[in-house]
């Protein structure tokens, strides 16, 4: 059920001569600011007629959207979990919750929405362009400007990397590479594409990763089909029904066949040219072919390498060529001669070992075929406005991305019966809602929780044990995820230009296997061939388009950008790996916890050097700032988003008439990084 609309809620916009109405915000027209009224009528009115701060606002609004609605749906978020709040006892003090945390000041809120919103620190010129605003209505203008930054999807880039395990090739076979993949996720994102089309394009995709990037998706767990069928069910359902797959669920009422007969939404799903069958493979079937190639192409492709020098019985000459003919031949396709068969050991109700399934959905309505693929039917289902589960998975995820605390936890394993026992089960129902009513836009979504009051409250410092019902009065305290570590290293280091520089994107590696089988010649494919073969491994990981049709890539080497356009993921022992980013190989495993050498990279490391040492951008870009107290305060700026307490003023500045200038500011910046407030969102 949607939101009504209310005129009383809507915007209040003035005229330069003290008249006010309360309009939605249609965008502009030429001179004109477009309205619609109460009434349901539209007008049209000249923007000279408004006063400045509605000139900001109109500006605003008509990039990201009017946001009458999401005030009413932050205000009833919060007045849902204030309800529920004063219910409450609190086990600390034995009283009850009177309502949320203190509010969030300035200087925190700042902070917060930077680090959660665009994933960085922000510098001490954003800062204090916030700090300095008189607007009335500066936090609202600053949520929709990072909203609408590259930060923005490039921070949550981040998270569904975790989430769907985005990894370029640590284990894929035969240095198959699923760049194009993690760039699509990053292009679908900058463009704001709705989570729904995301997913659809994921499960209804055809074709190799260059043909078709959506398609890692499918092809990222190829061998191991159930285990991919597990995950599908984990990040999109919440719902974890690996072990059903051997056995019924011991604690849900998930059965054996129940598993096997979600998976046959995927049973004749083909995803590579080879011999289908295998105990780890979903399927039966026989040896299958390259999707949308003549019959004879590939036997066609390998005689003519053989006339260049390619000798198949020798496997040290083939190697190279055949891995790069793998690459082709990992291509989705649906494949009516494959079919899901119950495995040799199966011993629960509902089928004998051997048998073929048909696909059933695992809850809500059934999944109707109507001359759809499969594939395309369970998209359907799942993304349906009476799933019961689609819009409440990615809503409580997002939820827990603002907060710190998911409503329902764990969020990729959680049963009816724990929806129906939330500590916030009213709020639960209506971020369900919202999240289908913006039509899952998650940047919309997102607009909303940041501009709740529960989300500016002061965090809770004292992590509530997992056991425990939340009831948030704020959200928790948090520390930075490695990329937010990472990424703010990056502004101090680079500036905010940090935030629009791109890496490798996967384009060239995409380039050599977007083909069409039909028309593409041997010659052709063996040009290919021999650009894949000089360029394997990171090489290939670095290589992009120089320019359309070119087999000469240029290569993208600077690794000072932002987490989000490195390596998918980081190299083991670098700053990101040491903070704890996943190794993608399971489901959302990035790790919050400290370690030594967490300690050590930040008190002796290079990088620390770089970034706080005299020759740093921070010490430099203090050069233009007048007098010691001054640059004290500007390196609290900096580093902590706020301005020094009196004695920590006294202290800094004590420092710089003990060591000189510059050594007292770089021995200061050490400090604060080296502090618990650099690492934590308060």
């Amino acid at each position: 059920m949607s939101l009504l609309w209310q005129s009383a809620d809507a915007r209040t916009w003035t005229s330069t001569d003290g008249k006010s109405m309360n309009a939605t915000f249609l965008g502009m027209e030429g001179e004109k600011f477009k309205f619609k009224m109460p009434n349901g009528s539209e007008i049209a009115v000249d923007k000279s007629r408004f006063i400045k701060a509605d000139h900001e606002a109109a500006e605003r609004l008509a990039k990201i959207g009017d946001d009458t609605l999401t005030m009413l749906s932050a205000k009833r978020i919060d007045s849902l979990l204030a309800q529920q709040l004063v219910k409450q006892d609190n086990p600390a003090t034995g009283q009850k919750y009177k309502s949320f945390n203190n509010p969030l000041p300035d200087d925190l809120f700042v902070r917060r929405v930077y680090l959660d919103i665009i994933g960085r620190i922000p510098t001490r010129k954003e800062f204090l362009a916030f700090a300095e605003s008189a607007r009335a209505d500066k936090r609202q203008a600053l949520i929709d400007d990072l909203l609408l930054s590259p930060g923005f999807s490039s921070h949550m880039f981040n998270y569904f990397a975790d989430m769907y395990r985005l990894n370029s090739s640590n284990d894929f076979n035969n240095g198959i590479r699923m760049d194009p993949y993690i760039n699509w996720w990053r292009e679908s994102l900058k463009e704001n594409k709705k989570y729904d089309q995301i997913v659809r394009e994921m499960i209804t995709a055809k074709g190799n990763v260059g043909q078709n990037p959506a398609s890692g998706f499918i092809l990222r767990d190829t061998g191991m089909e159930f285990d991919a069928f597990a995950n599908f069910g984990q990040v999109m359902m919440g719902i974890d029904i690996s072990c059903a797959q051997c056995h019924d669920h011991p604690f849900q009422e998930w059965t054996q066949i129940d598993f096997y007969k979600m998976a046959a939404f995927f049973g004749n799903t083909q995803r590579t040219a080879r011999r289908y069958g295998s105990p780890a493979m979903m399927m039966s079937g026989a040896k299958v072919g390259l999707p949308g190639a003549p019959e004879g192409w590939m036997d066609e492709v390998r005689k003519f390498a053989g006339t260049k020098g390619i000798r198949f019985n020798d496997q040290q000459s083939a190697r190279q060529f055949n891995y790069y003919m793998s690459a082709l031949g990992w291509n989705v396709a649906d494949n009516d001669t494959l079919e899901t068969v119950l495995p040799h050991d199966f011993a629960e109700k509902g089928g004998d070992p051997g048998d073929v399934v048909d696909p059933s959905t695992l809850l809500g309505a059934t999944a109707k075929m109507g001359g759809k693929t499969r594939r395309e039917a369970l998209a359907d289902w799942l993304t349906a406005p009476d799933n019961p589960r689609f819009a409440l998975a990615i809503a409580n995820r997002m939820w827990d991305r603002a907060f710190g605390r998911a409503l329902i936890i764990p969020v990729n394993d959680f049963s009816d019966e724990q929806i129906g026992r939330a500590s916030q089960p009213e709020v639960l129902k209506h971020v369900t809602r919202e999240m289908q009513r913006v039509n899952y836009d998650l940047r919309e979504f997102m607009r909303i929780l940041y501009n709740t009051r529960a989300y500016q409250s002061l965090s809770t410092m004292e992590e509530p044990d997992w056991a425990d019902a939340y009831y948030f009065p704020g959200p928790v305290l948090r520390r930075l995820r490695a990329e937010q570590t990472w990424d703010s290293f990056m502004v101090l280091s680079e500036g905010t230009e940090v935030d629009s520089k791109r890496g490798a994107d996967g384009s060239f590696y995409k380039s050599l296997l977007d083909l069409d089988f039909a028309s593409t010649s041997p010659e052709q494919i063996w040009e290919r061939y021999q650009a894949w073969d000089s360029n394997r491994g990171r090489r290939m990981g670095q290589a992009t388009v120089s320019e359309a049709g070119s087999l000469e890539p240029q290569y993208k080497t600077d690794e000072m950008v932002r987490a989000s356009e490195l390596q998918q993921p980081a190299a083991a022992a670098s700053v990101l790996d040491t903070f704890g980013q996943s190794d993608r190989l399971i489901t959302d495993e990035h790790n919050y916890d400290g370690s030594v050498p967490q300690v050590l990279a930040l008190m002796n490391g290079s990088f620390t050097n770089q970034l706080t040492g005299l020759s740093s951008k921070i010490v430099d870009d203090l050069e233009e700032l007048d007098g010691p107290d001054d640059k004290v305060r500007g390196v609290f700026f900096t580093l902590l988003n706020r301005f020094p307490t009196d004695d920590e003023l006294k202290l800094g500045m004590t420092m710089m008439e003990d060591f000189g200038e510059d050594d007292g500011i770089s021995d200061l910046a050490w400090a604060l990084m080296n502090s618990p407030e650099f690492l934590f969102i308060q």
